[in-house]
């Protein structure tokens, strides 16, 4: 995904919200899509956990995930 691209997909995104990507280990990835999530704190937090999960609650906090897929191409 190109800085354009990126830009054109955000403006459609709530201009306050959080934006969070995967986070695993060492390396870079491009960026595949753009999708609205909701995530809640990770009460395990491990040291290699991210500090937000995914969530189903009605009430979980909206942010932008700017998804890089790397985990499912793994599958």
């Amino acid at each position: 995904m190109t800085v354009a691209e990126l830009i054109e997909k955000l403006k459609q995104m709530p201009p306050n919200a959080l934006v969070v990507t995967e986070g695993y280990e060492t390396g870079y990835e491009s960026i595949k899509k753009v999708e609205i999530i909701k995530v809640a704190e990770n009460l395990s937090n491990e040291w290699w956990d991210g500090k937000l999960e995914k969530s189903d609650n009605p009430n979980a906090l909206q942010v932008v995930f700017l998804n890089a897929e790397t985990k499912a191409d793994n599958k």
